[in-house]
């Protein structure tokens, strides 16, 4: 019993807080900085529509127990566009990582109180949004390639730290998380249970792309596929991406599922946030190999754009001639001396 305990014990330090290489925390946050910054320009072209004063919900909702919004305080245009500002320097912010934590709590609040200021406009993608930036804050995000990392220590940019990887494991659980809550939530209605959903969804025209084949629509057989396969492999993947061996074809199966839906329904930055969150569950050494192939194609890239240098002109007695700059190359050209004889006094 005591051995069965060590192990688990073992397992969960393991799993928690073994150190890891800092490459997969780095690429996510890049990624994800790069998507809040995206979802913070989309939200000013209808900035004041959606939280001004005299916009379409002009009256701050009241916040449950324990929420709070900034904007609860003033929704004048200054306000709000000053907070949209300090969101989007939040977001450029992690990105590339300057400042890093505090960058991420500035997006985390900019974030929060935007969305509990107008939760009538929201999708399931701002609340991974919002998750996301908070989770961030508890990781080492900043440790590698990052400003922080480039103002810390220039010479080992290209390193990766050790760190202990907990928080990049909520991300990886909040996952799961979201594709168990899924399936339970749609098999408590009625359409999922009977095969019909997804007929329903596509016919939708508010948030469709273009409209849907009736062929895929009207098409029992091709519908209840369509609707029990989402379901089926909604779970699988909240179960199987922890299995090491099947992780990269679940994966890949998934990223094919929501390519599809955003590829016909509009559903914000749900889909590239999802994605996002994917790349938690990437090997560190594969992250690291990752980032050396773009350092590489980045050299190859800068080789490429550095124009030639070309040789300097001669002279016709061969010398390069006084206005060329000397070729670092080029051996110097040596003169003999005429030797001097050593007299000793003998004939």
């Amino acid at each position: 019993m005591r051995a069965a305990f060590g192990g688990i014990r073992r397992g969960w330090t393991t799993f928690w807080f073994r150190p890891e290489p800092t490459s997969t925390i780095a690429v996510v946050r890049i990624v994800f900085g790069f998507v809040a910054t995206l979802w913070t320009l989309s939200q000013a072209v209808n900035l004041l529509t959606f939280y001004g004063p005299d916009g379409v919900f002009p009256v701050v909702p009241v916040p449950g127990v324990g929420a709070w919004t900034l904007l609860s305080i003033s929704t004048s245009a200054p306000v709000v566009i000053g907070l949209w500002v300090v969101t989007l320097f939040g977001a450029v912010g992690v990105m590339i990582g300057f400042r890093t934590r505090l960058a991420t709590v500035l997006l985390l609040v900019g974030v929060l109180s935007f969305e509990r200021r107008n939760p009538m406009i929201l999708n399931a993608g701002d609340v991974l949004l919002r998750n996301l930036a908070f989770y961030f804050i508890f990781a080492p995000a900043g440790a590698a390639l990052s400003v922080d990392r480039w103002r810390r220590a220039r010479d080992r940019f290209w390193e990766f730290p050790l760190r202990a990887p907990w928080a990049l494991r909520l991300m990886q659980i909040q996952l799961s998380v979201i594709y168990l809550s899924t399936v339970w939530g749609k098999l408590q209605g009625d359409l999922w249970r009977n095969g019909t959903a997804v007929s329903y969804a596509l016919r939708v025209a508010d948030i469709l792309r273009f409209p849907t084949p009736s062929f895929l629509t009207e098409s029992v057989v091709l519908v209840e596929i369509m609707t029990f396969g989402t379901l089926g492999l909604e779970l699988a993947l909240a179960i199987f991406v922890w299995n090491r061996t099947l992780r990269p074809w679940i994966l890949a199966l998934g990223v094919l599922l929501h390519l599809s839906i955003d590829f016909s329904i509009m559903v914000g930055f749900f889909t590239l946030l999802m994605l996002t969150t994917y790349l938690t569950f990437l090997p560190p050494e594969s992250a690291c190999r990752l980032v050396r192939s773009a350092r590489q194609r980045l050299g190859r890239w800068k080789a490429r754009r550095r124009p030639p240098v070309a040789p300097p002109p001669e002279s016709p007695s061969g010398v390069p001639a006084a206005n060329s700059r000397p070729d670092p190359h080029r051996r110097p050209h040596r003169v003999r001396r005429p030797s001097k004889r050593v007299h000793t006094g003998r004939r």
